[in-house]
């Protein structure tokens, strides 16, 4: 017996029992931290700083909203169609929400600048809520609209018009730290969260939240306002015939929240007494249903640098899903296609490096006749791959090909909310999650061992590069595992048909029998 090898898989088998134990480990952790959550909501005394009682619940087909019936401030807005957790006892992911163990808080308020003032319940239905202040001077309504995801709020004044018209206002304002749902949730986490306008000159300006240090604004008519994060997004949306200021303020003196919303601007008395309407947009990032609701809110989901690759592909994906009904197979049925695609280039660099590993036994020769001659040596391989037709880059082709349409598969698959807690096959039910198994990057990496096998290696290669060149399979494996289920099975899809067409390419030009790099 090969005690080294012995070794080695004991190792890697070692390895792979402790990295099932922390997926387990961090599941029990979100489960815990979820649990947690649902016994604060159950007690009054853990409400925000300055609320005295309970909150007005109101409710749609999409969304479930906690208002304050004294501050009048939406405090909580929970999804009813996509759970923090993939089952379905999760409670629904949180775009407003609080936990006072953390000081975090993201909550929205509106109404009318220097006129802050407590509340009064005057109508509670199902999918409204009416308030009036405690002075009688400011009526505000706050409703859902019908199996939506848009808010909406109206303030209007009621009372005696002061000789200064009223400058209405709406805002949210958010903590710097983690809620409770984002903890041991390194994954839904790590992309990018700040906040973005939209103004006629620069149609998405975003800006990281912790980047905000100072105050940022744009006076206009139109426009939006939000706060941008993986999957979900919290959106301000003002009407077109509104001057406004859209704003952005670092957390300053006794406050520590950020602060992003409208201020409306030249308003007249008539408006302010027959209401300013305010739509806020809480939900996820899907970019057709995002283009209908106000111009380049679609920019709001991060497609990366290849963008004008990631867009077409994911309309083309969910057109196929439309059909098949599955996610992961709609992945494979598209990869099968931009393979088809790509196939004549492709063929190409495979038909190439064809020729230049049946041309392997006469470059080695070529090597070893003229290893004290640099000059000679380089003039002679030339030489070879002219007699043959070998193109040495050609194989690169396929590589440099596919590299644009890998990236832009990853910030479309990362970024996609569709994704998110859709199942496969078997073990895989979160496409948007990594593989909690490891299986999708174990096959990888034998796929990719499989093609080094037959690449040709190049001429003059030094020795120690070729033996780093053999461990890239377990590289990749090893990054693999912390990327989404989804990318990971476009990549053993796209390396499962290519070794099959590079086999059939080889086969063709007859260098099926000769040996592979060592």
């Amino acid at each position: 017996m090969n005690w080294r090898y012995f070794y080695i898989g004991s190792v890697v088998a070692l390895s792979y029992i402790l990295f099932l134990s922390w997926n387990a480990e961090k599941e029990i952790k979100q489960e815990f931290a979820e649990a947690t959550l649902i016994e604060q909501t159950k007690d009054q005394e853990l409400l925000p700083q300055g609320e005295s009682i309970g909150f007005v619940e109101i409710q749609n087909e999409k969304l479930i909203v906690q208002v304050s019936p004294t501050s009048g401030k939406v405090w909580e807005a929970r999804l009813k169609e996509h759970t923090y957790l993939n089952n379905k006892d999760s409670q629904g992911v949180r775009l407003f929400g609080f936990d006072p163990s953390s000081g975090f808080k993201f909550y929205l308020n509106s109404g009318f600048i220097s006129e802050d003032q407590g509340f009064e319940v005057l109508e509670v239905l199902p999918s409204s809520l009416r308030l009036i202040s405690s002075d009688g001077k400011i009526s505000k309504t706050i409703s859902l609209k019908e199996n939506d995801y848009e808010l909406l709020v109206e303030d209007i004044w009621v009372g005696d018009m002061p000789v200064d018209v009223p400058t209405p206002y709406i805002a949210m304002y958010r903590t710097e730290g983690k809620p409770l749902d984002a903890r041991d949730n390194f994954f839904e986490n790590s992309s990018y969260t700040g906040v973005a306008f939209n103004t006629p000159d620069e149609p998405y300006a975003n800006t990281r939240l912790r980047g905000v240090d100072e105050r940022i604004e744009y006076f206009q008519r139109g426009g939006w306002v939000a706060f941008i994060q993986k999957y979900f997004m919290a959106a301000i949306l003002t009407p077109s015939d509104r001057a406004q200021t859209l704003v952005a303020l670092p957390p300053s003196g006794e406050s520590e929240a950020y602060v992003m919303g409208a201020i409306s601007r030249e308003v007249k008395k008539s408006e302010v007494s027959a209401g300013i309407n305010h739509r806020i947009f809480l939900g996820p990032k899907v970019r057709s249903d995002l283009l209908s609701r106000a111009q380049d809110l679609e920019l709001t989901i991060d497609m990366g640098w290849f963008w004008f690759l990631a867009q077409p592909l994911m309309m083309l994906l969910s057109m196929i899903n439309a059909v098949v009904g599955n996610w992961g197979v709609s992945i494979i049925l598209l990869t099968v296609l931009i393979k088809l695609l790509l196939w004549p280039v492709s063929a190409k660099g495979f038909s190439s490096m064809a020729k230049m590993r049946t041309a392997g036994p006469k470059l080695k020769e070529i090597q070893e006749r003229y290893k004290d001659d640099r000059a000679k040596l380089g003039t002679e391989m030339m030489a070879l791959y002219k007699k043959e037709g070998i193109n040495p880059a050609g194989g690169c082709f396929p590589l440099l090909l596919q590299m644009p349409v890998f990236i832009a598969f990853f910030f479309c698959l990362r970024e996609s909310v569709e994704l998110r807690h859709e199942s496969f096959f078997f073990w895989i039910q979160d496409l948007s999650a990594p593989d909690p198994l490891f299986i999708l990057p174990v096959i990888f990496a034998a796929l990719m061992y499989l093609t080094q096998q037959l690449n040709p290696q190049p001429p003059g290669m030094d020795p120690t590069q070729a033996q780093i060149m053999k461990f890239m399979p377990v590289m990749i494996a090893a990054i693999f595992i912390i990327m989404p289920a989804g990318l990971v099975l476009y990549s053993v899809a796209n390396s499962a048909i290519s070794l099959v067409q590079q086999r059939a390419m080889y086969k063709k030009y007859g260098a099926s029998d000769v040996s592979g790099p060592n």
